[in-house]
């Protein structure tokens, strides 16, 4: 056998055939993270009598691009997708760290409608229009806005195998792929005359933690696994202050959306108020204790957010004239979110209702947060229209 390098090394083996040069080569194995032994045929002995004329053959076949490539000369997309969830989903540092739920969201349309399709298909062999008629398959049963999450999930994927070296700086048929991104959803936004309306229907006796919780989530703006995750000790009384430190979603605590939005939201002296109101009233007021406990399970966890926004949130908007009972449009603790910066865009400025919203690029918070009511917007029209009229025409009320 020759002698080992970082280039591979060449070993001589008996087949039925005759005897054999093999390259051989090391990568590391996607399932641990081991560097592990491969090899690849040569040529005969007899054909390469000697090593130099044997690696003249390694270099004629190509054989080197093996070298520290887990995934072969012609891997199939699911070991790139095995690649991507090891070294990127399941990574455990902060840098670009995946929030949990997005971690899990990942998971679940990778298992359940990418690998099924592209799975055993050889990477080389994915074209952009082939993706394109699959996204059109799919769009008879699912929304154009969970096809757009798959699209971005495949492009993730060929860029962690084009920053890992597992694939050369080529296209990327996923990114190529069209696909129909605008979503159908128009936020549900409470005036706060609804809201009044909302928290006068929360707020008898057996619904005294809703009322609380209702009134926390359309005066902060925390996102609804944020108010749920909320232990009495994030709030800093003397410095009207609200740590987010943790999340709390689908029965089990998370890290929370991003880095950027562990952060803290401001605590108005009347909202501190009224938690205290509320805290003299739970049966759970210890720091370490969740501000909104369940009862039912003698406060070792949360509330459920689902179950009190299907129970109580929406009953009470339909009360207040936001919903009809027959609208069956999505509404729950993150439309008080929208409603907060909808409510505040005309009187603050545009940074402001940002770090509130502790969002991390301000054109998340103007298009996607702070709608337009129909009074502003005609109110704005009639501007305009009295801006233009001609001399002694009618103002414009």
């Amino acid at each position: 056998m020759a002698r080992k390098s970082g280039d591979g090394w060449l070993r001589r083996k008996k087949y039925a055939d005759g005897e054999t040069w093999l390259f051989c080569y090391q990568t590391v194995r996607v399932a641990d993270n081991k560097r592990v032994e491969n090899s690849k045929r040569v040529g005969l002995v007899a054909d390469f009598p000697n090593e130099r004329k044997a690696w003249g053959e390694v270099g004629r076949l190509g054989l080197k691009k093996f070298i520290d490539n887990p995934i072969g000369s012609r891997p199939k997309f699911r070991t790139l997708v095995d690649h991507f969830l090891v070294h990127d989903i399941e990574k455990v540092n902060s840098v670009h760290k995946r929030a949990g739920e997005t971690a899990e969201c990942l998971r679940h349309n990778f298992d359940t409608h990418i690998l099924p399709r592209w799975g055993d298909v050889a990477v080389e062999d994915i074209k952009a229009p082939d993706i394109e008629g699959w996204f059109e398959y799919l769009s008879e049963s699912l929304a154009w806005t969970t096809i757009s999450k798959l699209k971005s999930a495949m492009t993730s994927v060929f860029k962690h195998a084009h920053r890992h070296g597992l694939l050369p700086q080529t296209v990327n048929p996923a990114a190529l792929a069209r696909c129909k991104t605008t979503s159908g959803y128009i936020a549900k936004i409470v005036t706060p005359e609804q809201m009044i309306a909302i928290l006068d229907y929360l707020g008898t006796p057996v619904m005294r933690m809703e009322y609380y919780l209702a009134l926390t989530c359309a005066a902060t703006a925390l996102r609804g696994e944020e108010v749920f995750g909320l232990q009495w000790g994030d709030i800093l009384w003397d410095k009207s202050q609200i740590l987010i430190q943790r999340a709390w979603s689908k029965g089990k605590q998370t890290a929370g959306k991003n880095e950027h939005s562990m952060s803290s939201v401001p605590l108005h002296p009347a909202l501190a108020e009224h938690l205290q109101a509320w805290r003299r009233e739970t049966l759970y007021a210890k720091n370490s204790d969740w501000v909104f406990a369940s009862v039912k399970e003698k406060g070792r966890i949360p509330r459920s957010a689902s179950i009190c926004s299907k129970d109580y949130l929406r009953p009470a908007a339909i009360k207040a004239g936001v919903l009809t009972k027959a609208d069956n449009t999505r509404f729950g603790w993150h439309s008080l979110r929208h409603s907060l910066a909808t409510f505040l865009a005309p009187h603050v400025d545009v940074k402001t209702v940002q770090s509130i919203l502790r969002h991390k690029r301000q054109s998340t918070t103007t298009d996607l947060y702070m709608h337009g009511q129909q009074k502003n917007q005609l109110e704005a029209q009639g501007m305009f229209l009295n801006a233009i009229k001609k001399p002694g025409s009618q103002m414009i009320q």
